[in-house]
């Protein structure tokens, strides 16, 4: 955990400080996520391929690096929890709801952005580090518990979650001249979210895709 960590912060400082230093702002902004699922075979995890997003919390720093007056680099390292509904059948208990809890650092690395009248639209490449996860079941009684070797290592069989997802960031920012600022994003994964090398010969096709609402400030 420690080295995901140290390599994720190093690999942000280094971006930004490649960067022109007399043109970056820096900013925080907080606030929720609904984070679903993609792809053709939701239906391996989730019965009858069902999958509903629920809202958690994001947190996240913002380096703005404008080398024009409408153009520049957005630089981001959030923290983000992750809730999605999904639909068990275990083969012993009936159909259940059960919750796919995930906690990710996403990195933004350089997201290329156009700056018009307090509006900034955005997009470019996403790389998450998954930092935990699990997933309700049920034991032979029906009692529901959570299962944490759902986020699994690679000493597991297969089943068990991907440690890094990549893919793009879209967004929409609007910023008031106090420096408040109100932004929206969709997040798209292209890596499978389960790793399953051990267990078939193809991997599930199922990826994330999270919605960000923030509110943030940025100093001047």
């Amino acid at each position: 955990m420690k080295t995901i960590l140290t390599i994720a912060l190093m690999l942000f400082l280094s971006i930004t400080a490649s960067a022109q230093q007399e043109k970056i702002t820096f900013g925080i902004s907080g606030g929720m996520n609904w984070s679903t699922l993609r792809g053709s075979d939701i239906d391996s995890l989730s019965t009858g391929g069902a999958s509903k997003g629920s809202i958690s919390a994001v947190i996240g720093i913002t380096l703005d690096n404008k080398t024009t007056k409408h153009f520049g680099l957005k630089h981001e390292l959030f923290y983000s929890r992750r809730l999605t509904t999904v639909e068990m059948n275990d083969a012993i208990n009936p159909i259940f709801t059960s919750s796919l809890r995930r906690q990710y650092l996403d990195l933004f690395p350089a997201s290329p952005t156009f700056y018009y009248k307090g509006f900034q639209l955005y997009a470019g490449p996403y790389l998450g580090i998954l930092l935990n996860a699990s997933i309700q079941r049920k034991d032979d009684d029906g009692n529901l518990y959570t299962d944490k070797t759902f986020f699994g290592s690679s000493e597991s069989s297969g089943g068990y979650s991907q440690k890094m997802d990549a893919g793009i960031v879209m967004g929409l920012n609007y910023e008031l001249p106090n420096g408040l600022n109100f932004g929206a994003r969709c997040i798209r994964g292209f890596v499978p979210l389960i790793e399953n090398a051990n267990t078939q010969e193809e991997q599930w096709k199922i990826y994330n895709q999270s919605f960000f609402v923030t509110m943030g400030y940025k100093f001047q």
